[in-house]
Order: C-alpha cells, then structure tokens, then sequence
C-alpha cells in the first residue's frame, strides 16, 4: 500500500459520511470517481479519526 494513501479515508457511505460530519469531522473534499461516477468524501485519517472509525465498526 502507497504511504499516501494510508494517511486518507475514501467514503461512498452517505451515511457514515454525515456520521463522520456530527462527530466534528470534515471531509477534505467530494468528488466523483472516474471509474464508476459513484460519489465519494476524502477524509484525512488523524488519530480521533481512527478512533470514530474503529468505534463505529464495534
């Protein structure tokens, strides 16, 4: 796995987006990818970030 990409988050969940959004987070932007058109937000993975993360998966 390339280092950059460990340092950031790919969403397609809507849902857990706005989950991410009421937990204080914001998303360092929207965009569509090119392969499929699916929407997805890019978050930057910080340590309360993983914390969220780790929560909502338990």
């Amino acid at each position: 796995m390339r280092e950059e990409s460990k340092k950031y988050f790919y969403c397609y969940d809507r849902r857990f987006a706005q989950y991410l959004k009421s937990r204080g987070f914001d998303y360092i932007t929207l965009a569509k990818n090119r392969y499929d058109d699916r929407l997805f937000t890019l978050w930057e993975k910080t340590i309360e970030f993983e914390e969220v993360l780790a929560n909502y998966n338990n």
